[in-house]
């Protein structure tokens, strides 16, 4: 027999309508069903519907690289040994369309988990959009709500979980965001939250751990802090295609499942899977129309051109070029320049690229021009990246240089610039460093967003438009 999943159970159909059959299948962590008991052509149907290239097989063979045992296809219907086929939650539109379409009707035999109540939660107050956002969650048991930066997502999700009062669980992927969310918990809720990271495992009502974590635990300890939580939620949920967040949420029979994303979209084409993994959208709304409210203010982007020149022959080139970008000295003193003036007008400023090594070396050259400016890589200890943070947000720091940590769960309201110095056209990335500048805080300027821009060198510099129609189609 499986564990973690929901039956499922087709029943005979009344008897105004014969024609109709039954199959029996199981619901919790993901929907099961009884080989012997589903339709080939519904098992077919199902294979093509939830498998989709894999982006990592498709890279590999297009750079000639060794392909190994890396999968062609990506397969989200899995067929266990023991008889059981199971797909994930959020397919269960595709599964009933593909039943009905052989006659076959659809009824759950539920084993998910509810979860204890929490009594005594105190209401948030919400914006208005906020509010409807927690009310598609509560009328849904499973979906993502889509929300810019700056609009709120951890105020929905710590809503949601007073809204619902049932036992919670937090899952995030880097230990930033965890902070935010011990934070968030216990400024809004007055909640001191459980925590499940780093070999720490102290669970309490509302928990939050990180999915590394969580994928790390035993199959006994795993299924025993799973089946304390009647609700999950999932922030940055754009990555819940990655392994890590499939072995986990496969496992996770709580009956609520939210994602929380400012970016459901993803470049490798794997976007269909943040629904299937979680469910469909419940709630979703712009920058545009958080502008207009005036609950976020649209950031001006202005272009910087840069002199740096690079023979560029095709894709094996491009790892050397960007190596060369980073230490050309013309292009980082115009940076430098640029963020110096900046700095000194009394504006905070985000400087950001891709390069551990060329952080620390931006901020060791604005420093040299008087300003305040410190590196923030992936290397910088836990205890101090806090401190660097507070220290900015205090305006003890007035430039902080950041490598791509900061892309993602980094609340500075504060921020009224941000330097692009690294090339890129992820959409996802660019949209969450757009996001960086648009909240609200008293007395800022309207914010500004630096673009360098390297137009000598073609594959560069589409990038540069393609990040062009983004800006475009965010802020228009």
């Amino acid at each position: 027999m499986m564990t973690g999943a929901c039956a499922l159970r087709v029943e005979p159909a009344p008897a105004a309508a014969p024609a109709v059959r039954q199959v029996i299948a199981v619901v919790a962590g993901t929907i099961a069903m009884r080989r012997d008991k589903l339709p080939a052509r519904v098992l077919e149907g199902l294979r093509h519907d939830l498998s989709f290239p894999n982006p990592e097989y498709v890279a590999r063979k297009r750079m000639g690289r060794y392909l190994g045992a890396t999968p062609e296809r990506i397969e989200c219907l899995a067929e266990a040994p023991d008889g059981w086929v199971h797909v994930p939650r959020g397919a269960v539109a595709r599964l009933r369309e593909r039943l009905a379409q052989a006659g076959h009707a659809l009824r759950f035999h539920d084993r998910r988990v509810v979860g204890d109540p929490l009594p005594g939660l105190p209401r948030i107050d919400l914006r208005p959009y906020q509010a409807e956002a927690v009310a598609a969650i509560r009328r849904g048991t499973q979906g993502t709500v889509v929300m810019p930066c700056g609009g709120g997502k951890t105020v929905v999700g710590v809503a949601a979980i007073s809204d619902l009062g049932r036992t919670t669980l937090v899952i995030v992927h880097t230990r930033d965001l965890l902070d935010q969310w011990i934070a968030a918990l216990r400024e809004r809720l007055g909640l001191v939250a459980g925590v499940v990271t780093e070999g720490e495992v102290r669970p309490g009502p509302v928990t939050v751990a990180t999915v590394q974590t969580m994928v790390r635990l035993d199959g006994g300890a795993f299924a025993r802090l799973a089946a304390r939580f009647g609700v999950v939620i999932v922030d940055e949920a754009h990555h819940s295609p990655c392994s890590t967040f499939q072995t986990v949420l496969s496992r996770i029979p709580a009956r609520w499942r939210v994602g929380l994303t400012a970016t459901p979209e993803r470049e490798d084409g794997l976007g269909p899977l943040v629904d299937l993994t979680l469910g469909e959208r419940l709630f979703e709304i712009g920058y545009r129309e958080l502008c207009d409210a005036g609950y976020l203010e649209a950031p001006e982007v202005r272009p910087i051109f840069t002199d740096f020149t690079f023979e560029y022959g095709g894709p094996e080139d491009y790892a050397r070029c960007l190596a060369a970008l980073a230490t050309d000295a013309g292009r980082n003193a115009l940076i430098a320049d640029l963020v110096a003036r900046e700095a000194v007008g009394g504006r905070a400023v985000l400087v950001l690229s891709g390069r551990v090594d060329h952080c620390r070396h931006l901020a060791e050259l604005v420093g040299q021009q008087g300003v305040s400016a410190k590196a923030l890589v992936g290397p910088t200890p836990r205890a101090e990246r806090r401190t660097l943070l507070d220290d900015f947000r205090a305006g003890k720091i007035d430039v902080l240089v950041a490598s791509t940590l900061a892309d993602e769960g980094l609340d500075i309201p504060c921020l009224e610039r941000i330097v692009l110095a690294y090339p890129g056209r992820t959409r996802g990335r660019t949209t969450q460093r757009l996001g960086r500048l648009m909240r609200p805080h008293p007395g800022k300027d309207q914010p500004v967003l630096f673009d360098v821009v390297d137009a000598n060198v073609p594959v560069l510099y589409r990038q540069y438009r393609e990040r062009r129609r983004l800006y475009a189609d965010l802020l228009r």
